[in-house]
């Protein structure tokens, strides 16, 4: 392990154990069991940026998430600065389930009667399990086949609308095309580029009159106000500008004599006021227009022909529907008949191991001698698990506790009794002064010194707000992650409010200092998301975590939604806060460039676990897992000499064998971890060159 020389590797601030995030979606025979963290460890040190890194849907946002208490987490625990913060309940109440069940099965090998009908049970249970696996195999089957025949329908119906769709999406071109010309000759066309024009030029100044009145508005400087009106007046000025060359260029192309005589009144910005100046009447304009139609409708009728012919190939492999639909339903009758059938077997087996059942029953009236029970292993065995169930019991309630980040009754009881103590000793000596004669200043000064124990021994009865405010998450999508109907001084300053700051001097004092560390200026306090880029939206994210002098930041992806220049700037900008403030961070990311360059360690995710865990240095420098390998090789290289022979690894899952021989994560050499069986910690090591 590479020692930063600012990181204390004698505090852990965060510590992660055997964490499990799992999610569970569909219903009934859908149901499924999506693991999306699934037993990560790690730990963090003070001022240490450990990197959590891997493609997306690996489970590094699911992690940070859960670190910070969005989700209840189902098994493990998480612990911040020496207190669990996070346990999982779910894993407690399998346990006990498992406990249970187990109980069950080892006190019924010691009842002779209840393990013949087990037996007996277990057998048809497995014969009815193959047989429900032949009716699922018949229902795939017939579903696959009707999804053939169906296939072959939509086919021939789909050929069908794509011809059609392909027909009428000429016809409507040419029908624009006619209309077009016909517009041309009735001037239609000039007269529709003046009504957008005049409609544009309205919607420009009524946007500019509301923003004006919203700037007006505002509560700040009066000189603030003057430069905001003169960007307005100049946004204004360059939509009008690029309004009117658009018409120019479009009159232009479609009547040079109009724009001529329009130019000047255009070029002022004026709206204009066109009426067609052709006689609709007039025997050479209506023959004009009846040679275009006449020409469009010889177009018409070859498109038509041509879509008859297209037709006429696509019905030479029409398929008979009728026929189709009639081998579905006699398809869909002969797999009811055979599941019909092994139904019946079902219900024979059933009544027959309840026959069976009865008989073993009666066996054991008439023979009790038979089926004596094993009283005195079965007690051994209750105590056992009742112990074992018990224990769960006991810490899933103190489980409870941590997540609601409340006192457990032994903490209670432990700071009760220091209270306790220190006023016995309090009163001790009070008793010892008052005999000694002692002033009546000393005891006072004693009783403050009383006072000020109980209040830092107070102080340590956790509390959500006090706990959890101290950690803070930077998201990555610095759009959606800032409230658009709050100005960044709210914002910013929530954090702070929710703690219990109630004194506005000292919140606009510590939203201004946070907002100049980011590189922002005061005067953006009072403006709206909406107002800013989107590198700009990332510092105010980055403001809001600093705020409240978190002792942990977690990162999300915060530069993924940024252009590569403006990721840049964040990257220093974080950089230069961890200097500066000395923090804590866990950086999520997918581009590993980006975390050799920022992060002290790294760890690198793949379907919800870490496969690989080590220094920066010693991670690029000795690669281990194949995934981190192809990660590695997917950085691309500002060298275009190099990039083209460039060599991609891709991660194959198969070349693992885990079928008797099961991974974990172990430390190879001090410091880097990697997820492996026993046969390829052993490759591992030789690759290093240990022993």
């Amino acid at each position: 392990m590479s020692r930063h020389k600012n990181i204390d590797y004698n505090q852990k601030v965060l510590e992660v154990r055997n964490l499990y995030q799992h999610f569970k979606v569909g219903t009934g025979s859908r149901k499924l069991v999506v693991k999306a963290v699934d037993g990560v460890s790690f730990d963090i040190y003070k001022r240490e940026v450990f990197g959590l890194v891997g493609e997306s849907g690996c489970g590094k946002t699911t992690t940070g998430r859960c670190i910070i208490k969005l989700y209840d987490i189902t098994d493990g625990t998480i612990k911040y600065n020496g207190r669990i913060i996070s346990a999982g309940l779910q894993g407690n109440k399998y346990r006990i389930r498992k406990a249970k069940l187990a109980r069950k099965n080892e006190i019924t090998e010691h009842r002779p009667l209840a393990k013949k009908i087990k037996n007996i049970k277990d057998e048809a249970n497995n014969e009815i399990v193959l047989m429900n696996a032949e009716i699922e195999k018949l229902q795939k089957q017939q579903e696959n086949e009707i999804i053939r025949i169906n296939k072959i329908i939509n086919d021939y119906e789909e050929k069908v609308s794509i011809a059609l769709h392909a027909f009428e999406s000429k016809r409507n071109k040419v029908r624009l095309e006619e209309k077009a010309e016909i517009d041309r000759i009735r001037q239609r066309d000039v007269l529709d580029l003046f009504r957008i024009y005049n409609k544009t030029l309205h919607l420009i100044e009524q946007k500019s009159k509301s923003k004006i009145a919203y700037i007006k508005g505002l509560p700040i400087p009066e000189n603030e106000k003057i430069e905001r009106l003169a960007e307005e007046n100049e946004v204004h000025k360059e939509n009008i500008a690029q309004t009117i060359d658009r018409l120019i260029n479009k009159l232009s192309e479609v009547s040079p004599d109009i724009l001529a005589q329009y130019e000047d009144q255009i070029r002022q910005g004026h709206k204009i006021k066109f009426k067609p100046e052709v006689n609709l009447k007039d025997p050479e304009i209506v023959e004009k227009i009846n040679a275009v139609k006449v020409k469009y409708q010889k177009i018409y009728e070859q498109l038509e022909a041509e879509h008859q012919v297209e037709i006429a190939k696509i019905d030479e492999n029409k398929p008979d529907k009728e026929a189709l639909e009639n081998e579905i339903k006699q398809l869909k009758l002969s797999t009811a008949q055979k599941i019909k059938e092994i139904n019946a077997k079902i219900k024979e087996i059933n009544q027959q191991a309840k026959q069976r059942i009865n008989e073993v029953k009666q066996h054991a009236k008439d023979h009790p001698e038979l089926y004596v029970d094993n009283l005195e292993e079965i007690e051994k065995i209750k105590q056992k698990y009742q112990a074992i169930i018990d224990e769960e019991k006991r810490q899933l309630k103190i489980n409870r506790y941590y997540n609601k980040l409340k006192e457990t009754p032994e903490e209670k009881a432990e700071r009760i009794r220091k209270l306790k103590q220190l006023k016995e000793e309090f009163n001790l000596f009070k008793q010892k002064a008052l005999a000694r004669g002692e002033s009546k200043e000393v005891i006072a000064e004693e009783k403050r010194k009383l006072k000020k124990k109980i209040k830092e021994i107070n102080a340590q009865k956790p509390s959500y707000a006090r706990n959890m405010s101290t950690m803070q998450m930077v998201f990555q999508d610095p759009i959606s992650s800032l409230n658009p109907r709050m100005t960044v001084r709210e914002i910013i300053s929530e954090g702070l409010v929710v703690r219990g700051e109630r004194n506005k001097a000292i919140i606009n004092e510590k939203v201004n200092r946070v907002l100049e560390l980011v590189g922002l200026s005061r005067d953006h306090a009072s403006r709206y998301p909406h107002e800013f880029s989107g590198g700009q939206r990332q510092r105010i994210g980055i403001a809001r975590a600093l705020v409240v002098d978190p002792d942990l930041i977690i990162a999300d992806e915060p530069i993924s939604a940024l252009d590569v220049s403006i990721q840049a700037q964040i990257i220093n900008l974080l950089n230069d806060l961890k200097e500066q403030l000395g923090l804590t961070i866990l950086f999520i990311a997918h581009d590993l460039s980006v975390v050799k360059y920022f992060c002290d360690r790294i760890a690198v995710m793949y379907y919800g676990k870490i496969v690989e865990l080590a220094s920066s240095e010693e991670l690029f420098a000795n690669p281990l897992h194949p995934y981190t390998k192809a990660l590695l090789s997917a950085i691309p290289h500002p060298d275009p000499d190099y990039e083209a022979k460039r060599v991609r690894i891709t991660y194959d899952p198969s070349v693992h064998n885990y079928l008797h021989d099961k991974p974990e994560l172990v430390e190879i050499k001090p410091g880097h971890f990697v997820y492996a069986n026993k046969e390829e910690q052993a490759k591992y090591k030789q690759q290093l060159g240990i022993e």
